[in-house]
């Protein structure tokens, strides 16, 4: 049982941890399949880990340059207002 729940830790499905246990439980030498779904799972584990440090990065970098996209915005929103402004006076004159 320790086993099954540490496989599930590591992100295996149901549906390979299934599998990977009637590989186990089959008579004969199962062990190439049971490390192709090993291989299997962990090459899933580090797409995922991939993902997921790409997304602390840009966290990073946002956070790292927030105050600049956030002047750059003011700026553009006050240079908006301002152009505005001057529509305004034109169109009510």
């Amino acid at each position: 049982m320790t086993f099954i729940l540490k496989m599930r830790a590591a992100g295996m499905s149901v549906d390979n941890l299934r599998k990977y246990m009637q590989l186990v439980d089959a008579p004969g030498d199962n062990a190439q399949k049971q490390i192709a779904l090993l291989k299997e799972q962990l090459i899933q584990m580090e797409e995922k880990r991939n993902n997921i440090q790409a997304a602390v990065e840009l966290l990073h970098y946002k956070l790292d340059h927030y105050y600049d996209h956030v002047n750059l915005a003011e700026k553009e929103l006050k240079r908006l207002d301002q152009q505005h402004d001057i529509s305004k006076k034109i169109r009510n004159n």
